[in-house]
């Protein structure tokens, strides 16, 4: 095995491990923030139900 390969191997190994690094803080920083986003996005859309039967009936 030539050096270049090793060399390659090695970058290759390395750029690996800092992006599964990067990947597993990012999952978990999201799976920490998924909960607010469904909890928001599920009280916009009630917020939205009132106003559309709130205008419904008053008009």
């Amino acid at each position: 095995m030539s050096l270049g390969v090793l060399l390659v191997k090695w970058r290759l190994t390395r750029e690996f491990s800092a992006f599964t690094r990067e990947f597993s803080t990012f999952t978990r920083e999201f799976c920490r923030s998924l909960p607010y986003f469904i909890k928001i996005t599920i009280q916009t859309r009630v917020d939205r139900m009132d106003l559309f039967w709130y205008y419904s009936y008053s008009g």
